[in-house]
């Protein structure tokens, strides 16, 4: 999207609160959606390949509170740091299989793009970030988020899931067409 134009602010959203500090197995969180899951983390890898991202399964499916918790943090205090981390997040759970609700691995991670990790922390551990992800998924949910990723494009646009770059760009495109037209 941002190779179209399009100015992109990642916010949180915790697709599953009730997954336990330590998470899943991918076989406990799917439980009888074992092959839907298989086959959407198929689709998931095959837009990463083309994309030019690595991508491997996860082995259990982590709380991601905390970690949302911190890259808001780090989004709002230290936004020249957000999309390393960012970008770590992703490879730290898609790629290496290390736990983002490990609050070691995320100070590592923050530390890494350059953020002050004591700070994030610190902000997590008091509850200080918690009202912000809360926040950020009533707006989502008011303008019909179900699930990650999902993109608001121009504020009329609810791109959900992760689609195949092909039908993003082609959205995107009309949409655009749309806005530089003049009124009939």
């Amino acid at each position: 999207m941002r190779e179209l134009g399009v100015s992109i602010t990642a916010l949180p959203y915790e697709l599953h609160p009730g997954i336990p500090i330590g998470g899943l197995s991918f076989k406990e969180r799917w439980g009888d959606r074992h092959g839907e899951a298989t086959a959407m983390y198929a689709r998931i890898e095959a837009e990463c390949t083309t994309a030019g991202l690595p991508f491997r399964r996860p082995e259990r499916v982590p709380n991601t509170r905390r970690a949302l918790e911190t890259a808001e943090y780090v989004r709002r205090n230290e936004p020249d740091a957000f999309e390393a981390l960012d970008r770590s997040l992703f490879t730290t759970h898609f790629v290496e299989n290390r736990p983002l609700d490990h609050p070691e691995v995320l100070d590592e991670l923050v530390a890494r793009a350059g953020a002050d990790a004591a700070g994030a922390r610190g902000a997590v551990d008091s509850g200080s970030m918690h009202e912000a992800v809360h926040t950020s998924m009533q707006q989502a949910n008011e303008i019909g988020v179900t699930g990650t990723p999902a993109w608001l494009v121009d504020s009329r646009l609810l791109i959900p899931g992760a689609q195949p770059r092909t039908v993003i760009e082609s959205w995107v495109r009309r949409l655009q067409e749309r806005s530089s037209s003049p009124p009939s």
